[in-house]
């Protein structure tokens, strides 16, 4: 199912607009993080298709595809269901304090993302960061050590790069 970017949100070429069932509120938590992640897809059909079946219960606020064009699954002010078990500066659980972006890339430590890749990230960064009070983007490594490693080991991933 499709869906229209929120009222005011910027309409931007190469944005589309899914609706994935899975968020919730944010409740009393203001965004704080963003969070990058890799969807481990060699396709971003199957990443769609996965975000927007009722059973996979992962979403993203966002897919950047190899092609630099942008899929939006939930508005920002909706909690994505991206983080999972998570810890960052004294929070758990930080779906509701974090927007979540996800590069279209393998993660097996070969795929490169594209310049149009980082790019869009870049632009999409500075939007969130003149909307939102963004203390620092981090990585699913990051607030899940152990349990995820993503997107450290694609071989052009600098964090520097988007911090």
């Amino acid at each position: 199912m499709t869906f229209s970017p929120p009222l005011g949100a910027p309409v931007e070429a190469g944005v589309r607009w899914r609706d994935s069932p899975h968020h919730s509120p944010r409740g009393a938590a203001r965004i704080r993080w963003v969070v990058l992640h890799a969807d481990v897809s060699p396709a971003e059909t199957a990443t769609t298709a996965w975000i927007c079946d009722p059973a996979s219960k992962v979403s993203y606020h966002g897919l950047i595809h190899r092609d630099g064009s942008l899929t939006r699954y939930v508005r920002d002010e909706r909690a994505a269901w991206a983080c999972g078990r998570s810890r960052w500066d004294g929070v758990e659980w930080l779906n509701r304090w974090t927007l979540n972006l996800a590069f279209a890339n393998r993660h097996d430590g070969k795929e490169p993302l594209a310049r149009a890749q980082i790019d869009r990230a870049q632009r999409i960064l500075d939007a969130w960061r003149s909307r939102y009070s963004i203390q620092a983007v981090l990585t699913h490594a990051m607030i899940a050590p152990g349990r995820k490693s993503d997107p450290d080991r694609i071989p052009n991933f600098r964090l520097n790069d988007y911090a």
